[in-house]
């Protein structure tokens, strides 16, 4: 069996785009999407469109940025990314309606067999699943860390990782498509087959830097459109999210 992951795609449709052909050769049995859709960009309906055809196959979860658009007001204190997920609802809301509604059925967690395997998708972490993070320069160990024929697979932190514990289990984050931190600026994912219990990662190319000047010329915000071009980024950074 042969699943497609992928994390924070964050809106970036031209990622999506070229990701999702990549994808498609050879098509995948599932889709696992682990959270944060939308958010940080302004592509909110493409995404989506993108997306549509691949529902019937899709196990997909929430993000933290996905929770601020089924909010009609921002958390106290306001997050700097609030105006985007704000941007994305008032477009979803005005031409793609039944995405905020497919949006509002998700949950920010998911467990289930797979193949002889307990599979959890999850955004954060366990113990916080909305905002907890796990990135690969932590070596401690967790209480939430998966036992022997369990697999934990997260996003939020943008660095992909895999990581067997102690207890047998393993902890996979295939990185983020949208939004890459780990000095490549091409879309992260992956290729989970769950038979032979392994992880391909991917990476695929995409015009950043055309996405880039299309965001200068809707005056978005520079620390979005930066986060773009992480290529020369070699150390993991724990910004907030």
């Amino acid at each position: 069996m042969r699943i497609a992951v992928l994390s924070d795609i964050h809106a970036n449709a031209f990622a999506l785009r070229e990701v999702l052909r990549e994808v498609d050769d050879p098509s995948p049995d599932e889709i696992w999407i682990l959270g944060d859709i939308f958010g940080y960009y302004p592509w909110a309906v493409d995404t989506f469109e993108l997306l549509q055809p691949y529902l019937n196959r899709t196990r997909a979860i929430l993000g933290n940025h996905d929770l601020l658009l089924l909010r009609d007001t921002p958390p106290v204190p306001e997050p700097c990314y609030w105006e985007a997920a704000a941007q994305n609802r008032t477009e979803l809301d005005a031409r793609c309606p039944e995405a905020l509604t497919w949006l509002g059925s998700l949950r920010l967690e998911m467990n289930f067999a797979c193949n002889g395997l307990d599979v959890c998708l999850c955004h954060g972490t366990p113990d916080d699943p909305e905002n907890g993070r796990y990135y690969p320069d932590d070596f401690h160990t967790h209480s939430w860390f998966p036992s022997a024929h369990e697999v934990l697979l997260l996003g939020q932190t943008h660095y992909p990782l895999q990581r067997s514990c102690a207890g047998g289990g393993t902890v996979i984050n295939p990185g983020s498509m949208g939004q890459p931190r780990d000095g490549d600026p091409r879309a992260a994912w992956g290729i989970f087959d769950v038979t032979n219990r392994s992880f391909e990662f991917r990476r695929t190319p995409y015009d950043h830097l055309r996405c880039m000047r299309l965001l200068e010329n809707l005056n978005w915000d520079q620390r979005a459109i930066a986060a773009l071009n992480k290529a020369s980024q070699a150390v993991v950074e724990h910004p907030c999210e």
